[in-house]
């Protein structure tokens, strides 16, 4: 498939999500753990202090946390995959193309998301 972007823009694209991968597997790997079985990650639990008694606010306190880190990884693991599947179209030679119309997305927007993968703001 021929592209109508230059090569020096793909380029500049490519770099903007290989970029954008490591960030969000460097804050994936702070929060989570990679479970290979599954196939996805899984929330870390907060550490909390094993050799003390615990009370009931301790416990919720972990608890929301543990909440708000599935929350996150959630997110993170999203993203992730719109720029794994934006960097496996660049190597396709499919990149920028619209999934809903078929059109090429405009240079502006694949600039400031280089994830995008319609020529519309979904």
């Amino acid at each position: 498939m021929n592209s109508r972007y230059s090569t020096e823009f793909l380029a500049a694209r490519k770099a903007d999500l290989l970029r954008q991968k490591s960030e969000l597997e460097q804050e994936l790997h702070q929060i989570a753990r990679f479970d290979p079985a599954a196939g996805s990650w899984v929330a870390l639990q907060p550490d909390y202090d094993q050799g003390s008694s615990e009370d009931i606010g301790d416990s919720s306190a972990e608890t929301e946390a543990l909440q708000n880190n599935q929350a996150q990884v959630s997110e993170l693991e999203k993203s992730l995959e719109e720029t794994d599947h934006a960097l496996d179209k660049l190597a396709q030679g499919a990149y920028g193309k619209c999934e809903e119309t078929g059109d090429w997305i405009a240079e502006d927007r694949l600039t400031a998301y280089p994830a995008a993968r319609s020529c519309t703001n979904d």
